[in-house]
């Protein structure tokens, strides 16, 4: 009886610990502690610095961890940093410590499901480094269903590694814990299921103020950054460093940041203190970087109250440690976007804003002011062709009462294929009528004075086809006029039309056919149209029309304001529809008119047509070296022959054409037009 009753006794006492472990509250775990007892960068990872994790080495990585934690009240944990700083390690440490400590089932979203494979493997390594996870996480085995490629079963949850394309697949399961890697660069919107970083959120709603999620992202465009909405969203910490001469703290921006280099990119780069302008050089690091807890003064300052629930940190690549990029590295990575910028390429900016200073790019603070731009206006006449100009296109925008027409001069510069406004006519009448096209075709073949004393013939010409009222006359007048000479020299007269899609060539390779007989045969002869790539076009205008470098489409200052209004009349902006971002142009004031860019975007298709924007050196000199140089003091005494106005009067009479050169075939493909377009 005595031992029955000591089996009995012991069985009760075992069952009161084990109902009282179940009712106690889980044991307090803060990210970042876990992770210096217990993560391990794996070598295998090819990571920099593997081995033990030290929160000391990016300290400002311990308080987007310790809201990670849950004991911290945070439903959310925003942090929109610089690439390759702490944003992906910060999430495996919050996955790892939560595994371990207050297991659950864990979703990851990554962009793509190349990135979702790339992480899981990285964590798979992590499980067989850190001893806690190794007892935890089930071993990786061929067709065993409780650890794969996406899928990893641990004691008391599952962790799903997938992409945005396949989250769909998660409509049965739920998860207390969710980490959206790379905000900016994943599907906004599953077809069919809505908002994607909704649709994982929803999978959170059963565990309430217990749920936690980690969004982390370098920003992208202005109009449509999720990381920045969800930034803007909450309390918005900045890391505020104490100067190591006066103490001041604070943030590390990039308006104090300067540099000096060299030919050879040898320098020295500093931040200025903003209270009393102290020079901070980098390598005061090690005594501005560390928290209070490491023995220093920086820390975290929100700037805004938030929500409540979303605390949201932003960090650039300026308070990269010692031995990551430097100061001196990010100096010369933003001189040579600068440099690019200049001459119109802003692309390597735009990165460099997103990737290193973590800030969102705002496409319209890269158009220039019609104002500003007019006073970069050259001094040259309208209805001349400046000396650098060595060829000649023209478009033509059909409007209800009016065709415009602009003539612009092209030849080569420091920035590549450069243009020259020559003039601008509009010429009044009712598009459907024969009289108003008769004065065109007058205008088309009257040859401009060049400022060497030659004549130039406009070698090709472009016509929008796309207004829908007067479709038909541009297709009438273009047919006759496809491919004619003009005072001895061939010109081309074509149909165009703005491409209904984007990232398309500036002109299509080849035409399409656009008129048939009865039998829906295309009729031979027939009127044949030039997609153009529109917004490709734009990019390539704007991107030269920035004033900070050297302007590749000049003015004339006789030009009036209004051209300029309408050039600089459209902005690139960046929309969501249907999940997917979606950058066009629009206008900048609605309402406005927009036909000297129009007709400047076709301009540079008819340049690309003749091919000139392949042209070699060797080639421009040889049409420079064509030029007859004519005493401009007697010739330009008389009225230019194209004049930038509407002329009233008849056009001077044109010399008999030089014998024609033998015809080639041209079949609609521009290599077909070059065998006789030389001047």
């Amino acid at each position: 009886m005595q031992l029955d009753a000591a089996i009995y006794s012991d069985g009760a006492t075992a069952y009161r610990e084990a109902f009282g472990a179940g009712l106690r509250p889980d044991p307090p775990l803060w990210v970042d502690e876990w992770s210096e007892q217990h993560m391990v960068i794996p070598k295998s990872s090819g990571a920099a610095e593997p081995g033990r994790y030290r929160v000391e080495r990016t300290p400002y990585a311990r308080e987007p961890m310790r809201a990670l934690s849950p004991e911290h009240p945070a439903l959310k944990v925003v942090i929109k940093g610089a690439s390759q700083l702490l944003k992906t390690q910060v999430a495996l440490n919050f996955v790892c410590s939560v595994i371990d400590r207050q297991p659950a089932n864990v979703i990851v979203l990554e962009p793509t499901d190349k990135l979702a494979r790339r992480v899981a493997a990285r964590f798979d390594k992590i499980t067989q480094e850190v001893a806690p996870l190794t007892r935890k996480v089930a071993k990786r085995k061929h067709r065993d269903s409780k650890n794969s490629a996406e899928t990893k079963e641990f004691e008391g949850g599952t962790a799903w590694f997938l992409s945005a394309r396949s989250a769909s697949n998660l409509s049965e399961a739920s998860a207390r814990y969710v980490v959206v890697d790379e905000v900016d660069r994943i599907l906004r919107e599953i077809k069919g299921e809505g908002d994607t970083v909704g649709l994982v959120e929803k999978r959170q709603t059963t565990y309430g103020r217990k749920a936690k999620g980690l969004y982390i992202s370098s920003p992208t465009e202005e109009d449509a950054s999720r990381i920045e909405e969800l930034y803007r969203e909450g309390n918005q910490h900045q890391y505020h460093v104490p100067c190591p001469h006066c103490g001041e703290l604070q943030a590390l921006e990039w308006e104090n940041f300067f540099y000096e280099l060299n030919a050879e990119g040898r320098g020295r780069a500093w931040m200025v203190c903003i209270r009393n302008g102290c020079i901070i050089e980098e390598h005061a690091k090690p005594v501005m970087l560390p928290d209070v807890k490491a023995g220093g003064r920086a820390e975290w300052i929100p700037s805004a109250p938030g929500n409540g629930e979303t605390w949201s940190y932003e960090i650039s690549s300026l308070y990269a440690p010692l031995g990551w990029v430097s100061w001196l590295a990010l100096a010369r990575e933003y001189d040579e976007a600068k440099k690019a910028a200049d001459i119109g390429d802003r692309e390597k900016l735009q990165v460099f804003y997103n990737t290193r200073l973590a800030r969102t790019w705002s496409s319209k603070n890269a158009v220039v002011k019609p104002e500003k731009l007019r006073e970069k206006a050259e001094a040259y006449p309208l209805g001349i062709v400046p000396m650098p100009a060595l060829s000649l296109t023209a478009t033509v925008d059909v409007q209800g009462n009016r065709l415009e027409c602009q003539i612009v001069g092209w030849g080569p510069g420091p920035t590549g294929l450069e243009a020259w406004i020559v003039g601008t006519h509009i010429l009044y009448g009712d598009p459907t009528l024969r009289e108003v096209w008769s004065e065109l075709d007058e205008l088309l073949k009257t040859p401009v004075r060049h400022a060497s004393g030659a004549l130039f013939v406009i070698r090709a010409v472009g016509i929008d086809s796309g207004d829908g009222d007067s479709t038909q006359e541009v297709y009438e007048f273009c047919r006759p006029r496809s491919r004619r000479y003009v005072a001895g020299k061939l010109q081309a007269v074509l149909a165009v039309k703005g491409a209904s899609q984007a990232k398309k060539p500036v002109i299509a390779g080849s035409p399409s056919k656009v008129e048939y007989n009865y039998r829906g045969k295309p009729i031979m002869g027939g009127t044949q149209l030039w997609n153009i790539g529109t917004d490709t076009a734009k990019d390539w205008i704007y991107n030269r029309l920035n004033l900070a470098g050297q302007i590749a489409i000049h003015t004339s200052d006789q030009l009036p304001i209004q051209f300029y209004e309408q050039l600089l009349s459209e902005a690139k902006t960046t929309r969501w529809v249907k999940g997917k971002r979606r950058t066009s142009y629009e206008l900048i004031k609605r309402g406005s008119r927009n036909e000297q860019l129009d007709l400047m975007v076709y301009n540079l298709a008819m340049a690309n047509f003749l091919g000139l924007d392949r042209y070699t050196a060797e080639r421009w000199e040889k049409l420079r070296a064509a030029l007859v140089q004519i005493d401009l003091l007697t010739e330009l005494d008389a009225q230019p022959v194209a004049s930038a106005q509407p002329a009233d009067a008849q056009p001077p009479a044109i010399p008999p054409p030089a014998k024609l050169p033998p015809a080639t075939q041209a079949r609609g493909r521009r290599a077909r037009f070059y065998v006789a377009r030389q001047r």
